[in-house]
C-alpha cells in the first residue's frame, strides 16, 4: 500500500512553492501519495485523507499540540517544517522552538538552522535524531533546475538601462486601521512572552512612520535615476499605500515604473541588477544568493526590524540624498567583494549553506521515516468526519478549505481592499499548477 503525506500550507505565495517541491520529491523519486492542503484543514485531512504522516509548519498552540499527541496515539508521523525559522532574537527563538508548547509530540522537526535545533533539545527535550538541519526549501528556486519554473518572458528587463528592485517589509503598519480588539488578539501569544513584542503599538507606529519615510527614498530614486524600478510590497502588507503613490507619478515616469502586487519574489528578483531591502528582510539574503549587489535601507533600527549581522552583509543607506549616487556606485562594482564573507557566514549559520538540495533532503528523510512506519490505527469521531466532508465538498468544488465566500465577494467591490487572509489560502487548482509545473521541469 502507498503511503500518504499531508503537507499543510500556511500561504500559497509564501510556503506553497518549496512545500511542493517536497511533494513532487516525494512522489516521483519515493512514489508516495501528496495531498497539500491549507493548513486550516489539519483536522479534516486526518479524516479526509487518513495520512501516514503530516508536516505542519508549527506546534506552538495547546490545540496543535494535544492534536499531535493523538496523532502519536494513532501511529500519524508528526513533522514540523518552520515558515520563519530566522529567529535572530533568543526570546523569538526560544518561542519557535516550543518553549511555551513543550508537550507536543514531533517525529521529525526539519529546521533552517543549527541555533533552532539547539534550542528544540532545551525546550522540546527532542533527541537529535528527530532534529534535521535543511535549510530553507523554497530557497532550492534559486538553483538549477528549479529555477526555470519561473521563468516568465513578459517580465524580461529592457538591455537599455538597469532596473532596480525595492523591497518593502512594514507589515505591522497595517495594524493601524485594525480595531484595537483585532490587533490584541494578534499579539496575544506573543506580548507576554516576548519582550520586543509588550509594547506592539509602539511597534506598529514605528512601522508606519518607517513606511512614510520610505517614499522619500523611491522619490529619490526616480526623480535622481533613470533606471527602471520594480516596486515590490511584501505580500503581508496593505496594498493602498503603493497604489496611491504609484497614481500620483506622471505618465513619463510611470512608463519605467513598475509596482509588483502580484508577481512573486522569485521571478522578479533574478531579474533585477540591483536590490534594495527595508532594514531586515530575507529577500536580502536571497539577493547574495544569486549574486546581486543588495543596498539596506535604515529607520528606527528597533530590533525588531534591524538586525546588526545582517547589517554588516549589506551596503546600508539611511538618507534618501545619498540614494541615487550610492546605487550608481554599486552598479559600477556589483560584485561588493567587501561584504561577501560576511554573506558566506550569514548564510552558513542561519540557512545551511543554500545549494538547491534542501527540498530533496527533507523528501529523503521523510521516505526513510515512513519506510520504517507500521500502519496507523486510525480512529475518527462524528465531528472528524464532518470536517472531513466539508473539506472535500470545497475541494471538488475547487475552493480552499478556509476560505469564505462573503469575504472573496467584497474584495471584488471596487475601492475595496481583497482580503490577506483569503489571498494566503491555497486552492485545488494551485496545487494542480505546481504539480504540472515541476514535472515538466523535473523532466528537461
Amino acid at each position: 500500500m502507498n503511503k500518504t503525506v499531508v503537507i499543510l500550507v500556511d500561504n500559497k505565495h509564501r510556503d506553497l512553492p518549496g512545500c511542493a517541491l517536497i511533494a513532487h520529491h516525494l512522489e516521483k523519486r519515493f512514489q508516495i501519495r501528496c495531498e497539500m492542503q491549507p493548513l486550516e484543514s489539519w483536522r479534516a485531512s486526518l479524516t479526509a485523507f487518513k495520512p501516514h504522516y503530516i508536516l505542519f509548519n508549527h506546534l506552538n498552540g495547546s490545540h496543535l499540540a494535544h492534536f499531535s499527541r493523538r496523532l502519536r496515539d494513532m501511529g500519524v508521523l508528526v513533522g514540523v517544517l518552520p515558515n520563519e525559522g530566522l529567529n535572530y532574537d533568543q526570546e523569538e527563538l526560544d518561542f519557535a522552538a516550543g518553549r511555551y508548547h513543550s508537550s507536543a509530540h514531533i517525529d521529525q522537526f526539519f529546521c533552517w538552522n543549527e541555533a533552532h535545533g539547539d534550542a528544540l533539545k532545551r525546550h522540546m527535550n527532542l533527541p537529535s535524531e528527530n532534529i534535521h538541519v535543511v535549510g530553507i526549501p523554497r530557497f532550492d528556486f534559486y538553483f538549477e533546475p528549479w529555477n526555470k519554473v519561473f521563468c516568465n518572458p513578459d517580465l524580461e528587463p529592457e538591455a537599455s538601462r538597469p532596473r532596480i528592485l525595492v523591497c518593502t517589509n512594514f507589515v505591522f503598519a497595517k495594524y493601524q486601521d485594525f480595531p484595537r480588539v483585532k490587533v490584541d488578539r494578534v499579539f496575544r501569544p506573543w506580548k507576554d512572552r516576548i519582550s520586543n513584542f509588550q509594547n506592539y503599538w509602539e511597534l506598529i507606529e514605528i512601522s508606519v512612520q518607517s513606511r512614510s519615510r520610505f517614499f522619500a527614498f523611491l522619490n529619490a530614486i526616480v526623480s535622481g535615476t533613470e533606471y527602471f524600478i520594480d516596486l515590490k510590497p511584501h505580500p503581508a502588507e496593505a496594498q493602498a499605500p503603493y497604489k496611491i503613490w504609484f497614481q500620483s507619478l506622471s505618465p513619463a515616469d510611470r512608463k519605467r515604473v513598475r509596482l509588483r502586487l502580484t508577481e512573486t519574489i522569485f521571478e522578479v528578483l533574478p531579474l533585477c541588477d540591483l536590490e534594495i531591502s527595508c532594514e531586515m528582510c530575507t529577500t536580502a539574503l536571497e539577493t547574495w544568493i544569486i549574486g546581486k549587489p543588495a543596498i539596506e535601507l535604515v529607520f528606527d533600527r528597533n530590533p525588531v526590524f534591524f538586525d546588526k549581522a545582517m547589517s554588516l552583509c549589506n551596503r546600508l543607506c539611511d538618507s534618501p540624498e545619498k540614494l541615487p549616487d550610492l546605487i550608481r556606485r554599486e552598479l559600477q562594482e556589483p560584485d561588493q567583494e567587501d561584504l561577501k564573507e560576511n554573506r558566506r557566514k550569514f548564510l552558513a549559520q542561519w540557512c545551511a549553506s543554500p545549494s538547491g538540495n534542501s527540498s530533496w533532503n527533507m523528501a529523503r528523510i521523510i521516505a526513510q521515516a515512513l519506510a520504517r512506519q507500521n500502519e496507523p490505527h486510525w480512529h475518527f469521531t462524528f465531528q472528524d468526519w464532518r470536517r472531513a466532508v466539508k473539506l472535500k465538498m470545497k475541494n471538488s468544488l475547487g475552493l480552499a478549505y478556509g476560505s469564505n465566500p462573503w469575504r472573496r465577494l467584497r474584495g471584488l467591490i471596487p475601492g475595496i481592499e481583497k482580503s490577506i487572509v483569503e489571498g494566503k489560502f491555497i486552492q485545488p487548482s494551485d496545487v494542480q499548477w505546481w504539480k504540472e509545473k515541476l514535472l515538466k521541469v523535473g523532466s528537461l
